[in-house]
């Protein structure tokens, strides 16, 4: 048991090594236990990342999160660190193929020199409710 997580501790200190971090600022939706919650990932790499949150979840808490692209990006995470009043770093796991693709093609972009604030999409805003078709016409008539 003892030798398994020494081994386990060293495996992600080789990972957190030989990943590449990149600056990157976007927005991510936490769902963890109950909660629904907005954060602001601060940096990224292909193991983990780091997220400001108005509240941490504990250390070792799973959470799913959906990273704000042009299409939410669904992502499984794991909090390896906290830093109270700031936020968490987590390891990340991309399930889906598709996801995977697309979490690629993002690190692909940011090593190449990609805008780390015009990767992201801004937080999702609710519509605005429609006009009435009264109200249109009489604005147009002077």
């Amino acid at each position: 048991m003892l030798a398994d997580k020494i081994a386990e501790s060293l495996q992600r200190e080789a990972e957190r090594r030989y990943s590449t971090r990149y600056v990157f600022r976007g927005d991510i939706e936490v769902r963890w236990g109950s909660r629904l919650v907005w954060g602001r990932v601060l940096n990224i790499s292909r193991t983990g990342m780091f997220i400001e949150l108005p509240e941490n979840p504990p250390m070792s808490a799973e959470f799913l999160a959906n990273l704000a692209l042009n299409a939410p990006l669904k992502l499984k995470c794991k909090v390896r660190r906290t830093v109270p009043n700031y936020g968490v770093g987590v390891t990340i796991a991309v399930e889906d193929a598709q996801d995977r693709e697309r979490f690629n093609a993002l690190l692909f972009a940011l090593a190449q020199g990609a805008d780390p604030e015009g990767t992201s999409s801004p937080v999702p805003v609710p519509a605005a409710p429609p006009r009435s078709s009264a109200a249109v016409a009489g604005s147009a008539v002077k």
